[in-house]
């Protein structure tokens, strides 16, 4: 007896995830270390989330969010950085910068390949 394949219907086109590592060489990168405002109601809480887990990923453990903008890539940089100016300046989340040379590894307690 032979089974029906499921098919798989392809995902919907949609920005690319904050944890997608640029193919080829390494460059240059912003390290983005991002805290929610804790002191929002229950419903701006979720919508600073919302906005927050389009361009970054939540490291639980840490309680903050990581994301990375790649600087060869302007589109997708200027995408994570309005998300986060918005965030910023609507709910008044928190957002360190530091530089991040081609080549070198993630931060401390950060794995490789995510953001």
């Amino acid at each position: 007896m032979k089974l029906p394949r499921r098919r798989v219907k392809p995902a919907p086109a949609t920005a690319e995830p904050a944890s997608a590592a640029p193919a080829g060489p390494a460059v240059p990168a912003l390290q983005l270390v991002i805290f929610s405002n804790t002191d929002l109601s229950p419903q701006e809480f979720d919508a600073q989330r919302d906005k927050l887990r389009r361009v970054a990923d939540f490291d639980s453990a840490a309680r903050r969010w990581h994301s990375q903008v790649p600087l060869d890539r302007p589109e997708w940089a200027a995408e994570i950085l309005s998300v986060l100016f918005e965030a910023a300046r609507v709910h008044g989340t928190t957002i360190r910068v530091q530089a991040q040379p081609a080549g070198q590894g993630p931060p401390p307690g950060q794995a490789a390949g995510t953001s």
